[in-house]
Formats: C-alpha cells, sequence, structure tokens
C-alpha cells in the first residue's frame, strides 16, 4: 500500500509541477500574476477532448492541444496584458480574473456543462507491475512524461542563449532592450511558454480527472498554495513543493480522503507563519 500510495504522490506532485512551473515562470520573468492560468489548463483539457474526436490519438492531440493554447495565449498577452506592464500588480489580477471569468463561459457555451473524459489511450490502459503492487500503467506515463518535460525546462534555462535572455529580461529588462533585444517579445514567448505547459497538463489530467468547466479555478487555487509554499519565482521551490504536496495529498487520502485538499492550505497556512517568503523564496 506504502508503494502504492508513494507512487501516487509522485504522480500527482509531477502533474501540479507542470501547472506551477508555467505559472512560476510567468510570474518570476514578467512579474505577472496569472490568475487565468487555471483557465488554460483547462482550456488545454476541452481542445483536446475536441481533438480526439476528430484525429482518435492521444499523443497527436498531446502536442497539438498545447500548441493551440499557446496561439490563444499570445493573442492574450499582446492584446490584454502587455499595455499594463510596469502598473500595480492588482492591474494584472483583476484583468486576468476577468479573463478567466470569461474562458470559463465561452467553455460553458462552445462544450456546455457536463463532465467529460479524455479516453486513455489503448497502449497505455491496464497496469504495470511496480515492486509488489499493481500501477496503472498511464499513471507511469504521466511521471515519466513530466520528468522529461522537467529536464527539458532546466536545459533550456540553464545551457541555451533564449534561457540567457529570459534570466537576463527578468533582472534587467532596460539594459536588455538598450541591447538590441525586444523584450516585449521575449515576455510573450514567456508567457506562451508557460501557457502550453498549463495546457500540456489539463490534457494529460484529462485522462483520470473529470474534464468540467469548474476544473480550472479548482486547480488555480491549489496552484497558489504550491506556489506561496515552494517560494514565489523558485523554479526548486516549486519542484519542492509540488513533491510535499503531492505525498501528503496520497498519504492523506489512505487514512481521511476529506483531509487530502485541506491539508495543503493547513501547510500552506503554517509557511506564512513560519517563513512567509515559502520555502526558497526570497
Amino acid at each position: 500500500m506504502s508503494v502504492q500510495a508513494t507512487l501516487l504522490g509522485l504522480q500527482i506532485a509531477m502533474a501540479y509541477f507542470l501547472i506551477v512551473a508555467g505559472l512560476v515562470i510567468i510570474y518570476g520573468m514578467m512579474d505577472v500574476i496569472n490568475v487565468a492560468h487555471g483557465s488554460l489548463y483547462m482550456l488545454g483539457a476541452y481542445i483536446g477532448l475536441t481533438l480526439y474526436d476528430v484525429v482518435g490519438n492521444f499523443f497527436v492531440i498531446l502536442v497539438v492541444a498545447p500548441l493551440l493554447v499557446g496561439i490563444i495565449a499570445a493573442g492574450l498577452e499582446t492584446l490584454t496584458i502587455r499595455p499594463l506592464y510596469g502598473r500595480h500588480p492588482l492591474y494584472h489580477i483583476l484583468l486576468t480574473l476577468g479573463l478567466a471569468l470569461i474562458i470559463e463561459e465561452v467553455v460553458k457555451i462552445v462544450w456546455g456543462v457536463d463532465t467529460h473524459r479524455i479516453p486513455t489511450p489503448e497502449v497505455l490502459s491496464g497496469q504495470i507491475v511496480v515492486g509488489s503492487v499493481n500501477f496503472p500503467r498511464y499513471r507511469l506515463f504521466v511521471i515519466g512524461i513530466s520528468l522529461l518535460v522537467a529536464v527539458a525546462m532546466y536545459l533550456v534555462f540553464t545551457r541555451t542563449k533564449f534561457g540567457i535572455i529570459m534570466r537576463a529580461s527578468s533582472s534587467d529588462a532596460e539594459m536588455v532592450d538598450a541591447l538590441g533585444m525586444d523584450v516585449s517579445k521575449v515576455y510573450t514567448a514567456v508567457f506562451v511558454a508557460g501557457s502550453m505547459l498549463a495546457a500540456f497538463a489539463g490534457v494529460l489530467m484529462g485522462v483520470t480527472n473529470a474534464v468540467t468547466p469548474t476544473m480550472g479555478i479548482d486547480i488555480i487555487i491549489i496552484a497558489f498554495a504550491i506556489l506561496v509554499i515552494g517560494g514565489a519565482g523558485s523554479l526548486l521551490g516549486v519542484v519542492i513543493s509540488s513533491l510535499i504536496v503531492g505525498m501528503l495529498v496520497a498519504y492523506v487520502s489512505l487514512f481521511a480522503p476529506a483531509m487530502s485538499e485541506l491539508i495543503i492550505y493547513l501547510l500552506m497556512a503554517a509557511v506564512l507563519i513560519v517563513k512567509p517568503s515559502g520555502l526558497l523564496g526570497e
């Protein structure tokens, strides 16, 4: 039972990481608190659901759905968020909250309010023996693909020219702009990348979780809690807090399922009292 709970906790943690990582790079690089991040996660799931009806291939929609959400995100950043750069963070919160409400209503109009689920790909259906327990093959796939994405993010941030420009823009945007780099395009790319991570997670979780118009608001509350626990702006902090929260949720669910989400907010409250900046925040 402990092995199964640990694997489940790791799967939950990696799914949370994909969502919160997009949130933290947008905040860390752009200083924008994106309340609409959960709605882009939801949009990824719904677009994936529709694409699956068309192409019938899960691995195709896992690539195409985030790309489509990325295009939508680019439009949102350019038309609505960009004019507010340099303003008080409250403007960003109010704007992205409005965007979240609009996206949710559009989803209700286009897809309705019924509960859906993306079918499990046949190659990933069934269970596999891990140690002494049987564990769903698809959940192991989620762990594996999420780890690959995490490694890819690390390499992009630390080993590529674009990663250097991103980090430089977050530290001194005026200097980067003076050196001939278009910072506004860098910000758009960061926002698109973060949104695509959310959409990617939406497709992955649309197989194991219900796809509903409220899934965006449900996940963004948890995402902000994990962000606070790890420390706003710290990607490593988010990795650690996602692992802690995932394991807590999995193990608490064994003994007190009703407490599985409450424990997240209790942990957040404890961190805020002891270290308001988060585990690795500044």
